[in-house]
């Protein structure tokens, strides 16, 4: 991806100065350092005369010209390093990081009997759902998604997870097989969705629930248990499986029972009544290609949020300035109090 060029300049580490006003002595520092040269080069430095100095050089004890005057750029390093050292550098990274917050969502499948009529487009319902949900599955790559499997009862084969390959791998061994009670528990199923999703920090949270038959199996009544998913804030979107065209449902929320048991409506109002109460939506899909459009605007629906917060990493410099400084002093004590010891 191409950064924008004022973008790419702003992440560009520069060097920043917390107390500037140090540098003043720069200025100091120069003109010392020009007259003490000056002194030198003069002769009118204070010198004491010291005896057989001749034959100390004659014996190779002058230090060459560089190495003479090595202590003094020694000393002038120890001086610069001290002022930038209190002038507290610091190097500044700007840096722009992109966060994803994703959403949890359980895949809530019916993989009872009649999942297997062969009217999607020559395939059973449950292999159309299966092929659709995994694509849907493996596009989400920021979410944590489950799946939560029923008929007369229900049980989770895959926990929330970012591992979607394996998400996928047990999508695909699903099989009516899995749960020998037969019947359609969507109160259960919605409550076992519910419970794995309640320990869940996401911000967002949502269940697809799945099924083409009534609720006639489990304890607890289908609108009860979306009672808790409101609770948890969790939104419940209803897919009916049919052999009717793929459109939402039409029938108006409004002419629905706004609370108690759900028992004796048609199987197509119970779902709109659960996707209304948690402020989901429901759909009714009669063959593949509806079933991906359906997953299509779920997605649409449920969109991970993405934010660049800008945070900005500082690198003080103080310390490693003042240890340098520190170095270089000793070393040029010890070279002219040994090797460099300056006559006169």
């Amino acid at each position: 991806m191409n950064m924008p060029m004022q973008e790419w300049f702003t992440d560009i580490p520069r060097l920043e100065f917390a107390e500037p006003l140090w540098f003043l002595l720069l200025p100091v520092l120069v003109f010392a350092f020009w007259f003490y040269l000056w002194r030198e080069r003069t002769g009118r430095c204070v010198a004491i005369v010291f005896p057989g100095e001749s034959r100390l050089r004659e014996q190779g004890f002058e230090a060459s010209f560089f190495l003479g005057r090595l202590p003094f750029f020694l000393r002038a390093a120890v001086l610069l390093l001290s002022v930038f050292a209190m002038a507290q550098p610091r190097i500044v990274q700007r840096q722009t990081v992109a966060e994803t917050r994703g959403i949890d969502l359980l895949l809530v499948l019916d993989v009872s009997r009649s999942m297997h009529q062969q009217d999607f487009n020559g395939q059973s319902r449950l292999e159309a759902v299966k092929g659709v949900g995994k694509q849907f599955v493996l596009s989400r790559s920021a979410d944590r998604i489950g799946l939560v499997v029923f008929s007369g009862k229900g049980y989770t084969p895959c926990p929330l997870t970012l591992d979607h390959l394996t998400l996928g791998t047990v999508l695909d061994n699903i099989s009516s097989e899995v749960i020998q009670e037969e019947g359609t528990a969507i109160g259960t199923a919605i409550l076992i969705a519910v419970n794995r999703l309640r320990a869940s920090e996401s911000r967002q949270k949502a269940i697809i629930l799945l099924t083409d038959g009534q609720n006639n199996a489990g304890d607890i009544d289908p609108l009860t248990a979306a009672g808790f998913a409101l609770q948890d804030g969790i939104k419940i979107y209803t897919i009916a499986a049919t052999a009717q065209d793929a459109r939402p449902f039409v029938r108006s929320a409004e002419s629905l029972p706004a609370g108690g048991a759900l028992s004796g409506l048609p199987a197509e109002d119970v779902l709109v009544s659960i996707s209304r109460l948690t402020q989901g939506r429901s759909f009714r899909v009669g063959d593949k290609a509806g079933l991906a459009e359906t997953f299509d605007d779920i997605d649409r629906l449920e969109k991970s949020s993405l934010r660049s917060p800008v945070s900005q990493r500082k690198f003080v410099l103080f310390d490693l300035l003042l240890l340098s400084a520190l170095c270089l002093l000793v070393l040029e004590l010890v070279m002219t109090s040994t090797r460099l010891i300056r006559i006169p």
